[in-house]
């Protein structure tokens, strides 16, 4: 057997427990941890027929090094997603307050591709902050439930709703969530001198 058909035959044999290591370690990707495995297969089967291939000395490790990192990424991709309508919805809000001049026709060009840009780095800075604040909860067992809490209230649940799914009363929950913002707008505001993430993000809270 080749060491490329050997690694393919340990990730087949092991991801039983990869897929157990997704779900504990990443409860986010529970419901796509079928998706990202066949995707890592995939990439694979691409790697191993690669001329510069090398097989990794302990493949298990280097596999579940792997599962780790894609997970990681498609996290990024996600929270990106959720900041982005984030902010276009507070930025949506903002404007349907002002009056329209009708004689506005609209950014020009030059402001429509600083605005872009704006996002752009708007949305990198907050998915890095996202994943800082969650390895910074998962060094500690009693800080994930300020992750579930924070993690439901950016997929749109109310406290009331995450109070209820995760079985705690709604006081902690409230708790939980100031923390967590408190946290990622500190982060945000070190990160970003000029407060144009915060100051969008923030708005009204």
């Amino acid at each position: 057997m080749t060491d490329g058909a050997e690694l393919l035959d340990v990730f087949l044999r092991c991801r039983p427990g990869l897929e157990r290591f997704v779900r504990t370690a990443f409860p986010r990707l529970a419901p796509d941890v079928d998706d990202l495995l066949q995707e890592i297969w995939l990439e694979l089967q691409t790697k191993v027929v690669s001329p510069d291939f090398q097989a990794p000395r302990n493949s298990e490790s280097w596999l579940r090094m792997l599962v780790r990192s894609r997970a990681l990424d498609r996290l990024r991709s996600m929270e990106r997603r959720i900041f982005f309508s984030l902010t276009m919805r507070k930025d949506a809000d903002s404007e349907m307050s002002k009056k329209i001049d009708p004689e506005d026709r609209g950014p020009s060009p030059a402001t429509h591709a600083i605005e872009q840009e704006r996002r752009r780095r708007q949305g990198l800075l907050l998915s890095d902050v996202l994943v800082e604040f969650c390895r910074w909860c998962e060094k500690r067992p009693q800080r994930l439930a300020i992750k579930e809490a924070y993690e439901r209230s950016l997929h749109g649940q109310s406290p009331a709703q995450i109070a209820e799914a995760m079985g705690v009363p709604p006081a902690n929950v409230h708790q939980w969530l100031h923390q967590a913002r408190e946290w990622v707008r500190q982060r945000v505001t070190e990160r970003d001198v000029e407060r144009s993430v915060f100051l969008t993000l923030y708005e009204g809270q």
